[in-house]
Parts: C-alpha cells; sequence; structure tokens
C-alpha cells in the first residue's frame, strides 16, 4: 500500500470516529496478565458485557422485561468460573518487563479467569444504537428453517450473526424457552451450534429436548479469547472493545432485510 492510500486511510477512519462515535459492548478494568513460567499465560481483569435490547415486535412484549433479566443473570452465571483454550498462537511474553515480543511467536495454553458480569438494556431508539454494540432485536417471528445433520429440518427461534454481529429472536419462541436470548447472543460471542445427540446437556445444542443448559470450560475459553481477542492489550490496565470493521445498525438493517431469514417485525419500528 503507498503512503497517500495509509494517508487516505487513516483520514476516513478519522472521520468515522467524528461521525459515527464507536462504543462496544465490552469493557474491562484491573487487566493483568501473568506467565506460569511452563508455557501457560494467567490473564486476569474485572469484565461488564452490555447486551441492547431492541423490540421490533407488532403488538408488543409483555414479557421483555423479565426475559432480560433471567438472560442477563444467565448470562453472567455461564461466565463464571473463568475458561480455558490451549494451542494459542501469539506474541511471546516477558514477563520482567510485561510486554509482549511483537517479532517472535510464542504457543501457549490461556486460563482466564475473568470476573463478568452482564448488562441487558432495553433500547426504543435507533439512535441509541452505536459503534459496534452488541444488540438482540425481537421480532414477531423467523421463516428460516435449517436442516441437521440428521436430515431433519427445524424451525428457527433465533438468528445470530458470528463474532460481534447482530442476533435476533423470535418473542414467542423466547417466552416458550428463556434460554434462547442467552444461546443466540453466545453465537456472538464466538459459539456454534451442537447438535451431537449426545451433548443435549450443552446450553448450544439447537435442535430442541435439550436435558439441561451447561457451558464447557473450552467454551467459555472461546468466548473469552473474543473478548481479550488481542491479548497484548491487557498490559493496558483497561480496555473498551472497538471494531472499526463493523457498524452494528447497518449490520442489523441488512440482517433483517435478508429475505433468506423470513424475519416478519414491525418495519415502522426500525427507521
Amino acid at each position: 500500500m503507498m503512503a497517500d492510500d495509509l494517508i487516505d486511510l487513516f483520514k476516513t477512519k478519522i472521520s468515522l470516529l467524528q461521525n459515527q462515535p464507536l462504543s462496544g459492548g465490552i469493557v474491562a478494568k484491573n487487566l493483568s496478565i501473568s506467565d506460569n513460567g511452563s508455557g501457560e499465560l494467567m490473564l486476569y481483569g474485572d469484565f461488564t458485557i452490555t447486551l441492547k435490547v431492541l423490540d421490533l415486535t407488532t403488538g408488543g412484549a409483555p414479557n421483555l422485561n423479565s426475559l432480560m433479566t433471567f438472560t442477563q443473570q444467565v448470562i453472567t452465571s455461564k461466565l463464571r468460573g473463568g475458561g480455558y483454550k490451549s494451542g494459542v498462537i501469539y506474541f511471546e511474553y516477558n514477563s520482567s518487563t510485561k510486554s509482549f515480543n511483537f517479532r517472535k511467536n510464542h504457543t501457549y495454553s490461556i486460563r482466564y479467569n475473568f470476573s463478568c458480569n452482564a448488562s441487558v438494556v432495553q433500547i426504543n431508539m435507533l439512535s441509541q444504537l452505536k459503534g459496534n454494540d452488541f444488540v438482540l432485536a425481537v421480532v414477531d417471528s423467523i421463516g428460516y428453517q435449517f436442516t441437521d445433520q440428521y436430515g431433519k429440518k427445524h424451525n428457527s427461534g433465533g438468528l445470530a450473526q458470528r463474532d460481534g454481529g447482530p442476533a435476533v429472536v423470535s418473542y414467542n419462541e423466547w417466552r416458550k424457552n428463556k434460554y434462547i436470548g442467552v444461546h443466540e447472543f453466545f453465537h456472538t460471542l464466538g459459539l456454534g451450534d451442537i447438535e451431537d445427540v449426545s451433548k443435549k446437556g450443552r446450553l448450544m445444542y439447537h435442535l430442541g429436548d435439550n436435558t439441561s443448559y451447561n457451558i464447557s470450560d473450552n467454551e467459555r475459553g472461546d468466548m473469552m479469547n473474543f473478548l481479550m481477542r488481542n491479548i497484548s492489550d491487557m498490559t493496558k490496565g483497561t480496555y473498551s472493545y472497538t471494531n472499526l470493521n463493523y457498524n452494528t445498525l447497518n449490520l442489523l438493517s441488512r440482517f433483517l432485510k435478508d429475505t433468506t431469514n423470513g424475519f416478519k417485525y414491525n418495519k415502522a419500528k426500525f427507521r
């Protein structure tokens, strides 16, 4: 890339920051990192995750507050206890200087000792949705169907774009299964669906007939890897997730308008 191109890119990013103040759904403080000397990094910090809920239903959602409260409690509960991820290739960490060597890679196991709290709040106007906020849109119904690995078709109670994208749930389905909001939000934090019938006890099992709603240490590790994807940010002490490549409002608009998803909702509320 030529110097002039870099200058133009920099100007574009500055303009974006000025016209669209970025905000993210992840804020962290009290960050610290240690190396046990045996190839394992231990990360510490206090994280607050904010999920904004947008009611797009035609007739309203009278049980929305209780569903949001339940979702907030479950997100916090499922992220409690930290997580673990092995085989993470990152820059080499120097414990004495408390810095990373950006010229040399190293393979680590990561033990996440994060304290996570969730805040699930309702927004009533699109102007309350900024930058790359996490968003859960509530709609009347979802027409999308999927075929599982066993060849059986299923209706969808929710859909989500992974890695920070928007999530959408059907209000009626959310009322029937209070865990759907959490399930779809955890897609946003990077988890995939599970169809193995021997794992019906997992929260990410999505073929119905769940026996319970567990999250594994590895799944928590995957989500915490999303919360702190750039491990070098741990050395800053505080952190707020922003991503210039994401614009939640635009992503949600395209997601809702994608006819293959079959969303039915009050379009007058989304303007």
